[in-house]
């Protein structure tokens, strides 16, 4: 099994996040500014009323939460093997709802809201 390069994981997590905002409408985190270049991104949840921001770093941090026991049942599963081709056919699957978990996983080191 080979592990990921850092440039892998940028270029997933920024996939991911490249259409939060819009896709995420609806969602207890909301998403209410943000910068697709630095990969940063304000978060309000609106049920605790408290603000999250987010940097490409705290992104890559969480990233390795996808393949941990926090990743909910229900959610696309990860890749069993950590090869870039697969986490790319992983992102075609993935839908708004995997990648508000990854947010939730980000804010609050765990899924909430379902």
């Amino acid at each position: 099994m080979s592990e990921l390069s850092r440039e892998h994981v940028i270029e997933i997590v920024s996939s991911m996040m490249e259409n939060y905002p819009e896709a995420g409408q609806g969602s207890v985190m909301e998403c209410y500014a943000w910068d697709y270049e630095t990969n940063t991104f304000s978060f309000c949840d609106t049920e605790e009323r408290a603000n999250y921001e987010l940097t490409q770093e705290k992104l890559i941090a969480t990233f390795p939460l996808i393949k941990s026991d926090k990743w909910p049942k229900g959610c696309t599963p990860p890749p069993k093997r950590e090869e870039v081709e697969e986490w790319r056919v992983w992102l075609c699957h993935a839908d708004a709802q995997d990648f508000d978990a990854f947010v939730q996983l980000c804010c609050h080191g765990e899924v909430i809201y379902r």
